[in-house]
């Protein structure tokens, strides 16, 4: 009989143990940042199915941030953890950008008051940027020894395309003006700018 059960990971990865650490702290960061850029905008858009999605996007951020909170400790990462808890219940506080210059673009994105111009920030520009990153450490992270990382990511990464896919659809209904379109994309140009020289959500490491 052929060999039916086949693994086609290969250990070994681009990451070390302390090297995942560190971008997860820096995903988890950023998710903390669209959870709270979010949960923050919802009272104030005047758009009530803006509203409603938001909120929706807002519990669905602080689960992915909680996922990789959870996956800290097994990196060997225990600040803020509760020790008393079973392991699989145990969650790490650790989150920080990885840099002055991110969080400068994390600020700059969450001050924005403008409905239009938060969608752009939130949805074409960073929600975007960690999509990608994500699906790059799924690809060259160890697939064995992190696969618990590439679980988290993976599932994240269902609600964070959904995610996208509703920011395009509701950009293309705000910019509905030459001159908004106009706007829009000075407006996601300034944040890229601020985002590129930051070196993204892991400082360009």
């Amino acid at each position: 009989m052929p060999e039916l059960a086949i693994d086609q990971r290969k250990v070994g990865g681009a990451f070390s143990v302390d090297e995942s650490a560190r971008r997860i702290i820096h995903y988890r960061f950023a998710e903390n940042v669209c959870m709270t850029a979010e949960g923050a905008w919802t009272s104030s858009c005047p758009t009530i199915k803006v509203k409603m999605t938001m909120g929706e996007h807002c519990f669905q951020d602080s689960i992915h941030s909680f996922w990789l909170g959870q996956r800290l400790p097994e990196l060997r990462v225990i600040e803020g953890m509760d020790a008393s808890q079973p392991p699989t219940l145990r969650s790490s506080s650790k989150a920080e950008p990885p840099n002055e210059q991110f969080l400068k673009f994390c600020e700059e994105m969450q001050l924005q008051d403008d409905e239009l111009l938060r969608m752009v920030g939130l949805y074409r520009v960073l929600k975007t940027h960690l999509a990608v990153y994500y699906r790059h450490h799924i690809q060259v992270t160890d697939q064995v020894c992190d696969a618990p990382t590439v679980r988290i990511l993976r599932h994240i990464l269902l609600e964070e395309e959904e995610h996208l896919h509703w920011g395009q659809a509701i950009y293309e209904e705000l910019a509905d003006t030459p001159e908004r379109r106009r706007e829009a994309l000075e407006w996601q140009q300034h944040l890229e700018d601020l985002l590129i020289r930051s070196g993204g959500v892991t400082g360009g490491k």
